[in-house]
């Protein structure tokens, strides 16, 4: 009980210390991206359609845009680009808490960032759109009837953000649900790789490849290529795993869920082993 409340001790302590640093001005650019890309459209559609949307679909919309899926990531590494933090305080916190304690509240940490990030994009994307939703949990008339009425819409931006293949297939809360927690576990995955090269001196490597995983399943992903389920973008992406009308998913959300649950627990079992040798000075 002690060792888990030095872990939890220690990798609070690290929260904090982001909290209060300046790299939460990447937060501000984080809302300043959601408004432009997501909430200024669907401000469009509501108007346009005289219907008030419900109060999950901006970040239903959030978590399943390609343009976001790709941005929301480089903000995460951005955020964690000096992850894990390392200097003479780490090194007296290895020597007093052992390398192991201190690299599992590193593991912690990431977590809680992982989560952090994205309670946050939930509550930006909730109070960005006060002015248009309302408390309606199910999908709005706004989306769900904007391209029958208006057919030769149906390429815009807008119909991409909650298309048919999320609204004709699974429950408005069932998706939120799922989207946050793919999230959460794309975040995990993404800061547990960077924590993996870290231990072995070689993090700047971990850095481009957590970018080249994202950019190339962006490609594959807009391209709906077959083999885009080795990303890890495509299993974040919760319309993807359905067709427009066939009931019959893609692919289980089961599997994106066992992906990222295989690969994160071979990640943490890597970076526990690798502890014993690591030396920060």
């Amino acid at each position: 009980m002690n060792k888990m409340k030095v872990i939890w001790n220690l990798s609070r302590m690290e929260l904090m210390r982001l909290i209060r640093s300046t790299k939460m001005i990447i937060l501000a650019l984080f809302v300043i991206f959601i408004n432009v890309q997501i909430i200024t459209p669907l401000r469009a559609l509501s108007i346009t359609m005289e219907h008030k949307l419900s109060v999950f679909e901006p970040f239903a919309a959030l978590g399943n845009s390609g343009v976001v899926v790709l941005i929301l990531p480089f903000f995460f590494i951005t955020m964690m680009a000096d992850f894990p933090r390392e200097g003479e305080s780490q090194y007296f916190y290895q020597i007093r808490c052992s390398k192991r304690t201190w690299i599992i509240s590193q593991i912690v940490y990431a977590v809680e960032i992982s989560i952090m990030l994205t309670i946050f994009a939930f509550a930006a994307s909730v109070l960005l759109s006060l002015d248009f939703i309302s408390r309606s949990p199910d999908y709005s008339y706004a989306v769900t009837r904007y391209v029958a009425l208006f057919p030769e819409r149906s390429g815009e931006y807008v119909v991409e953000l909650i298309p048919e293949n999320l609204y004709n297939q699974i429950p408005l809360s069932v998706a939120v649900i799922h989207t946050a927690l793919l999230l959460v576990l794309y975040f995990i995955m993404l800061a547990l790789l960077i924590l993996v090269f870290v231990l072995v001196k070689k993090k700047i490597a971990g850095l481009f490849l957590d970018g080249i995983f994202i950019l190339l399943g962006t490609v594959v992903c807009a391209g709906r290529m077959a083999y885009m389920w080795i990303f890890p973008m495509a299993h974040t992406i919760t319309w993807l795993h359905y067709a427009e009308y066939q009931r019959k998913p893609v692919l289980p959300l089961f599997y994106s869920y066992l992906y990222f649950g295989v690969i994160n627990v071979v990640l943490i079992i890597f970076v526990v082993l690798l502890s014993r040798r690591y030396n920060n000075i």
